[in-house]
């Protein structure tokens, strides 16, 4: 909508003593103060549209120990999701923790099932299955699906309520580059893969989805929007970031 502001998007760099330090600037008509964002890669400078480029740099090169100190303090970060291997005696991720994986060997006749009990996943199986790694895949992408659905659908209405919106439908697929999507005719779209994720990282994705049925697109006030529901949303992106790996198969 027109009354929305348009961000300015650039790349830009100064220089600190003999070091050239690149960074992101994005410059908005709406926003009245500077905020610096670091993550392992990049610096983002978010600053009002008349804010001078003397003044910007001003701003990095004050910040930059901190902006150095940040990019290490996020490289050394562990994820907390261990990515699967599916192996024997390795762990499943199912909200956010990693849980032992066992396997219980059973007669040819028997049906291959998974069961999730007192914290164990327990793969039951043929020990005629050579390609069990895959074996175990599939019955625990089946076991999350089967387990994403009511889960997912119970998480929107509550937070659908609270936000008073009305999505018109509930889809679970198995995204490899999203975490969710709103299409036009208001369905929400959510990766099941975010079942292996903490509670508080799947309530953000939900309420992040459903807020866009109030504002389109990623705009300061889509932002300032969804910090009234989720305060603390750039720790949960930061965390999707870092877990990524392990929660996209």
């Amino acid at each position: 909508m027109s009354e929305y502001p348009k961000e300015i998007k650039s790349r830009q760099t100064f220089q600190y003593g003999n070091k050239t330090v690149e960074y992101i600037l994005i410059q908005s008509k709406r926003r009245k103060t500077c905020e610096v964002i670091v993550d392992k890669a990049e610096i983002t400078l978010r600053a009002p549209l008349n804010k001078p480029v003397k003044e910007i740099e001003q701003i990095l090169t004050n910040k930059i120990k901190w902006i150095s100190q940040k990019q290490r303090e996020i490289q050394n970060q562990k994820p907390g999701i261990v990515k699967p291997s599916f192996e024997e005696n390795s762990t499943l991720p199912y909200l956010g923790k990693n849980y032992n994986l066992k396997i219980i060997y059973i007669p040819d006749k028997l049906e291959k099932r998974i069961e999730f009990d007192n914290d164990i996943f327990t793969i039951y199986s043929s020990k005629r299955d050579l390609a069990l790694d895959n074996m175990i895949r599939s019955l625990y992408n089946d076991w999350l699906n089967s387990k994403a659905d009511l889960f997912f659908k119970e998480k929107v209405t509550q937070y659908s309520k609270i936000i008073n919106v009305i999505p018109n439908q509930i889809r679970i697929k198995n995204l490899k580059n999203r975490w969710g999507s709103i299409t036009k005719n208001k369905t929400v779209n959510l990766n099941v893969n975010l079942l292996k994720a903490p509670e508080d990282i799947i309530d953000y994705l939900i309420i992040h989805e459903l807020c866009h049925l109030k504002i389109k697109g990623h705009s300061y006030q889509f932002w300032d929007y969804l910090k009234q529901f989720v305060p603390d949303y750039k720790q949960k992106v930061e965390w999707l970031r870092r877990n990524a790996d392990g929660l996209l198969l």
